[in-house]
């Protein structure tokens, strides 16, 4: 029950914003971002004094909501509801929208109950996302640790700050999907909060809902616990919040500031690529200072700069103490040349992850079609420069081909589709160009993509990385459709997207409803292991002969791919005392933390190894850890555990 606590006090903070506002999905936009800045206050300030505790955080958000409810309650006897709030709960909608709001909320509900039953099984949850949470929990503090491997450290943190709280607070991970989920509905809202700000009548904004309820690679993400839902939340805000800035009075500039610094803090604390993105809609805040305020536009810039950069300064410090760096360990996804050639490559290879199909002669032609360009273009599309770990062509024709359900790598070819065709109706319609906003708003959401496309490599899954670019897309496409003179074909596009979306709900390759392995008939910690299936047996046996031994202090020697997780699970469930897990002979640069006092005098009494390619070949009987001796007392091809 205690996983309410910080639910409750995001309603009281909607409910004390509401008060004054005519907008419900105005109201829940902003109190999203309150409490945002208040569990990352909250996170920091108790990891300073390492009281990262199921006690400290119950008593800290226990006293946040008996606040929260008492401030509401007195206020309540004062403010007298808005005629407005009262009336625009009567707006009428009619069959066609209510439709369609039908079909988002079967959606959303299905996505939701996948969240809820399924266990964290992503690859990247098994690596970092979850391993990381498993290690502040025990170490009492977000502070750096120890590790095999450095993304654990450096990678932006604040979703796993909220699957933090959610794990304490409720003894489990049952509720960890539940963050990319909260951020599936809240892109749901602000995009069509944007809509609305765009000059989009009510159908407008229903229609910019659906087709961000159905972005395929967001339905199969919104049940993880990958960040990019959360990130692409953060992005709409600040697009709205950048909207309501323009179209504001110059009295609330000050207010709307520090919004948009607080989205952008946010969004930057959530995920590395946040920095592409953001950019242009804060060079677009920037030109509007300018014209309105002149000499003084210095000051609302000084606010969105401070909120973003105190809402990231300690994790900044802690990656510049350990890597000197405020962004942390260099990797090798920027490329590496630029060029108007190789930006045409890059757009070019980042589109073709969106449209592959079941039909070989169309992948066979669009095939050929790239190979074409790159020849007159003068680059090599699988240039290590401008590529990242595989190259781009792969056998059978486009890593996305057909209905994959893959969270990492499927396409959104309707939505890719739909976004160009909307595109030149756009440019074609003097009436829509002449209306207000929306040409700039499409500069800029267009602006993100060519910012990606010029800086990152590419790698088969950058399609989920673009899941914000196609969130911030919508409105413009809702828009767009709203504006066709026969509305009949903007209700069939829309119910075809509906339907199309519904084999990404029920079929997703790790999370599926529908299947000899759904999530209702497959034993929960099986699922854990749904991306590497061969390692249950492996993992199960190493943590069963671990407990044999009576073995509580765990060494990690795991490598660069740790998968590291699922041991955390079976541990827990089949230790019945305490245990402590660290990775040990590490060779990294976090190695250098091996020498605090939290750390300095772990003594593991067994050592887990993943074998390595290379170690697999030839493979060690003993580890010497601190002058200690351990040696191969159970073996796997997988994994060997080591005994002292």
């Amino acid at each position: 029950m205690f996983i309410f606590l910080p639910l409750i006090s995001l309603t009281t903070i909607f409910l004390l914003i509401n008060k004054k506002r005519t907008d419900w999905r105005e109201s829940l936009i902003l109190a999203i971002t309150y409490w945002g800045i208040l569990l990352t206050a909250i996170t920091e300030f108790l990891s300073l004094f390492k009281l990262i505790t199921f006690g400290w955080i119950l008593v800290t958000w226990g006293l946040i909501c008996i606040t929260l409810i008492y401030i509401y309650f007195r206020l309540n006897q004062q403010i007298i509801p808005n005629p407005e709030q009262i009336n625009s709960s009567k707006i009428k909608k009619d069959i066609k929208v209510n439709f369609l709001l039908y079909g988002i909320g079967f959606v959303v509900a299905t996505v939701g109950l996948i969240a809820i039953i399924a266990p964290p099984n992503n690859w990247d949850s098994m690596d970092y996302h979850m391993s990381r949470v498993a290690h502040w929990i025990q170490n009492h503090s977000i502070a750096h640790y120890p590790t095999s491997y450095t993304p654990q450290l450096y990678q932006n943190p604040w979703s796993e700050f909220v699957i933090l709280h959610f794990q304490i607070l409720s003894g489990g991970d049952y509720f960890a999907n539940l963050v990319q989920w909260f951020s599936m509905i809240g892109c749901i809202i602000g995009v069509s909060l944007i809509a609305k700000q765009l000059g989009a009548d009510l159908r407008g904004q229903v229609l910019s809902a659906v087709v961000t309820a159905t972005i395929p690679m967001g339905i199969l993400q919104a049940s993880s616990t990958q960040n990019d839902y959360v990130v692409a939340f953060w992005l709409v805000s600040l697009a709205y919040y950048l909207l309501s800035t323009i179209q504001a009075a110059k009295s609330d500039i000050w207010t709307n500031s520090f919004n948009i610094g607080s989205s952008t803090g946010l969004a930057l604390l959530s995920k590395g690529t946040a920095y592409f993105y953001v950019f242009p809609f804060l060079i677009w805040f920037a030109f509007y200072l300018v014209k309105r305020l002149r000499w003084q536009a210095w000051k609302p810039a000084l606010i969105v700069v401070s909120i973003s950069l105190l809402l990231n300064i300690s994790h900044y410090l802690r990656n510049y103490n350990l890597f000197a760096s405020p962004l942390g360990e260099a990797s090798g996804y920027r490329n590496e040349i630029f060029g108007v050639n190789i930006l045409i490559s890059n757009i070019l290879r980042n589109i073709a992850l969106h449209i592959g199909t079941p039909i070989g002669f169309w992948n066979g032609k669009a095939n050929r079609l790239i190979q074409l360009i790159h020849i007159f273009i003068g680059v090599d599309y699988n240039d290590p420069r401008i590529t990242f770990s595989q190259t781009f062509f792969v056998p059978g024709g486009w890593p996305t081909i057909g209905i994959s359900g893959n969270e990492n790598s499927a396409g959104n070819l309707l939505h890719i589709a739909l976004i160009l065709i909307c595109m030149i109706i756009f440019l074609n319609r003097k009436s829509l160009r002449k209306e207000s906003y929306i040409f700039t708003y499409l500069i800029a959401t267009v602006s993100t993509f060519l910012i990606f496309c010029y800086l990152v490599k590419w790698q088969a899954w950058n399609s989920r990385l673009h899941l914000p670019f196609f969130v911030l897309f919508s409105p413009f496409v809702g828009i767009v459709l709203s504006k066709l003179k026969k509305q009949k074909i903007a209700i069939v596009i829309v119910t075809l997207m509906l339907i199309s979306s519904l084999p990404w709900v029920f079929f997703n390759r790790y999370r599926p409803i529908i299947d000899s392995n759904n999530i209702f008939q497959t034993p929960r910690i099986e699922q854990y292991f749904s991306n590497r299936p061969f390692l249950k047996g492996t993992y199960t046996g190493a943590v069963e002969f671990l407990n044999s031994k009576k073995c509580s202090n765990i060494g990690l020697s795991m490598g660069n791919d740790p998968w590291e997780y699922p041991l955390w699970v079976l541990l827990q469930q089949n230790n019945q005392k305490l245990f402590k897990i660290q990775h040990i002979n590490v060779t990294n640069i976090s190695a250098r933390l091996e020498t605090e006092a939290s750390y300095q005098g772990f003594e593991p009494c067994g050592i887990i190894s993943m074998e390595t390619k290379k170690s697999k070949q030839k493979k060690s009987q003993e580890i010497n850890f601190k002058d200690k001796t351990y040696v191969r007392s159970w073996d796997s091809p997988e994994l060997g555990i080591f005994i002292k």
